[in-house]
């Protein structure tokens, strides 16, 4: 046993700080509408919220991004610090001013905000141990956040329906405070006294002139990220509002944990997958696939049933569960060297503007024709996804014989 845990000691690490993380990501993302919706936001109301944090979050980002690779006294570790604090302490006022309408919105938008920060760092703890030698599978833990999220979606709406909307502040409180205990006990590997790890020299990112000669370089990359765009626009708009379906079919929060913790199960063998499963098919190929099941899961939600809804959700695990990690992957297997980190960037960007766009589309559609309209939308944004996809793998397969 000793062994084991000495061997697999960072991937343990890592497995449990990126776990808590998307248990803290229950409340942020899992229950964003909800929340808004129980302390007095209307559907579009939450639309232009949801829409004006994502903005911010996307233009902080990046600077966040580039101020931890421009020092080197800070790695992910610092951030997570400073974060993790900032996060509980908004909690905190979280529960305090709940029924605070303006500031229990100002709040809730403020953790958005921080925890999206946070999230490249924590996926950059897996990687910050591969640069140094050290095995970490980035699906594997990946797969581990997918768990713990459906876990606690399911816990999540089961106390929701005992104890209100309060019970998305607890739940961040406690899941904050144990993730920044892990980001301070988590080793770094200078630290590490046994490690006999040559530390490689890395490549500084190039920097381009402007960004529409990064589109140009990259023509298949830049297709492939605007599907990405819509296919998260989708992901954002139908899942993001599920609980207005749910509502409409007679269920509750309950429901609502029930559905995002059936999403989340079913990403969990993709993950684990994923990296086995790009050798047998092209990057390209496998985001065009998930951009086709993104249009058929848009046709089952239209079925007027909490079954198919539920089945809906399944489809996460050809969906959702293959384009994220296959942008990251793609970002990686077509960046010169110097041009990853900005690489990683675009995807980062990509992510965050299709949840501003699903989020504000989203609202402003049940607010216009309720949820039917909604799902027609979302059907439309579907295949524009799989457009763009089939435009940018025609392009990839070209460029990469």
């Amino acid at each position: 046993m000793q062994s084991f845990l000495d061997k697999n000691k960072y991937s343990i690490f890592c497995i449990v700080l990126t776990a808590l993380f998307w248990i803290i990501e229950v409340s942020v993302l899992g229950y964003a509408v909800y929340f808004l919706n129980e302390n007095g936001y209307a559907a579009s109301e939450i639309a232009i919220l949801m829409a004006v944090t994502g903005i911010v979050a996307a233009v902080t980002q990046p600077f966040i991004g580039y101020y931890a690779d421009s020092n080197k006294k800070i790695d992910f570790k610092n951030i997570l610090y400073v974060f993790g604090v900032i996060v509980i302490l908004l909690f905190f006022g979280l529960l305090y001013f709940d029924k605070n309408k303006l500031v229990a919105g100002i709040l809730f938008s403020a953790i958005y905000v921080f925890t999206n920060g946070m999230s490249p760092f924590v996926n950059s703890s897996c990687f910050y141990y591969k640069d140094r030698g050290i095995d970490v599978d980035y699906g594997v833990v990946r797969g581990f956040g997918s768990f713990s999220f459906a876990v606690f979606s399911y816990v999540l709406g089961s106390t929701t329906k005992l104890f209100g909307s309060k019970a998305v502040a607890i739940n961040g409180i406690v899941s904050a405070i144990l993730f920044l205990l892990v980001a301070i006990i988590i080793p770094r590997v200078k630290d590490y006294k046994e490690s006999n790890v040559t530390i490689e020299t890395k490549v500084k990112p190039s920097i381009e002139k402007n960004d529409t000669s990064f589109i140009m370089k990259y023509k298949a990359f830049t297709l492939i990220l605007i599907s990405t765009v819509l296919a998260i626009c989708f992901q954002n708009a139908d899942c993001g509002y599920l609980i207005q379906m749910i509502t409409e079919l007679g269920g509750d929060s309950y429901n609502l944990g029930v559905a995002n913790a059936i999403a989340a199960i079913v990403e969990i063998p993709i993950m684990f997958y994923i990296s086995k499963l790009m050798k047998k098919i092209s990057l390209s190929k496998l985001i065009l696939i998930a951009t086709f099941f993104y249009v058929l899961r848009g046709f089952v939600f239209t079925i007027p049933s909490m079954i198919a809804l539920y089945m809906a959700q399944v489809m996460q695990m050809l969906t959702y569960a293959i384009i994220i990690p296959s942008t990251v992957y793609l970002s990686d297997e077509m960046m010169h060297e110097g041009d990853k980190n900005k690489g990683q960037t675009f995807v980062g960007l990509a992510v965050t503007m299709g949840f501003i766009t699903g989020s504000f589309i989203g609202g402003q559609f049940i607010a216009i024709g309720g949820t039917s309209l909604l799902k027609v939308g979302c059907i439309v944004i579907a295949i524009l996804s799989f457009i763009f996809a089939a435009l940018g793998h025609i392009v990839y397969a070209k460029t990469h014989k």
